[in-house]
């Protein structure tokens, strides 16, 4: 018992690891360096939207993802606080089956544009390997910050620490 108890320790801090170097790698990678333009990719939506000279919190979710749903509050929040102060938040959806998204937000409450990424196309160019990953992305288009994964603690604050730098003026970049 103590020898498997051990092992399932060491398997948890190992991936534990794992995720943190990816986290790293993928915001490392991406900070500074322009967001694609949403429009070049096959993102389906039924609302029309316009993107240009906005702060951008955009988040890569899938239906299935429990983290995800438990973001979505918060997303939500922040579109409502934030809408007149020149943010919007994106949900980009990654599920195989478009009924799926659908079917997850009749149930969840979702107050921001949706799109879906049925091709994978920009999940690929993106690199996404943690759902949710948010980015958030200055008015010129400019990634200031990635985050992957969602902790009900913390994430919230991150978020609003970089809009509301970028609100401010202050570049978050490094």
């Amino acid at each position: 018992m103590n020898m498997l108890y051990h092992k399932i320790i060491q398997k948890i801090f190992l991936f534990n690891i794992l995720l943190v170097f990816c986290s790293t790698a993928v915001s490392q990678n991406v900070v500074s360096s322009k967001f694609p333009d949403l429009k070049k990719f096959n993102l389906e939506t039924d609302q029309t939207y316009d993107l240009n000279g906005k702060i951008l919190l955009i988040d890569f979710w899938a239906s299935w993802c429990r983290p995800c749903k438990d973001a979505f509050p918060v997303l939500n929040q922040i579109q409502k606080e934030y809408i007149e102060k020149g943010v919007l938040v994106v949900g980009i959806n990654v599920d195989r089956d478009k009924k799926l998204m659908t079917r997850f937000l009749k149930k969840n409450s979702c107050d921001f544009l949706v799109l879906h990424d049925m091709s994978k196309d920009l999940v690929s160019k993106m690199n996404i390997k943690t759902f949710p990953t948010s980015f958030i992305v200055d008015s010129n288009g400019t990634i200031q910050s990635v985050h992957a994964g969602f902790n009900k603690n913390t994430t919230k604050k991150k978020y609003i620490k970089v809009i509301d730098k970028l609100i401010s003026g202050k570049n978050t970049t490094k």
